[in-house]
């Protein structure tokens, strides 16, 4: 019985949220946020390249484990 009570709460919590939300939501994004959302963007491709150039001998090392090393 605890259980169908709680789950007819939800049910009727869950409608009225749905009932009350608008379903038109007016968005304006200004030229700022594109301009910033595209520096994060740049920001985090040369992060990862910088941080793939500083540990490369370790990331080729990585994948030459099973096979004979050119250097030797």
């Amino acid at each position: 019985m605890k259980i169908r009570r709680s789950r007819t709460q939800f049910v009727v919590l869950l409608a009225v949220l749905l009932l009350a939300t608008p379903t038109l939501l007016p968005a304006y994004v200004d030229p700022g946020s594109g301009s910033f959302f595209l520096q994060m963007l740049i920001a985090g491709l040369l992060g990862a390249s910088m941080t793939v150039k500083t540990f490369w001998k370790q990331i080729k090392s990585y994948f030459n484990r099973g096979g004979s090393s050119p250097e030797e």
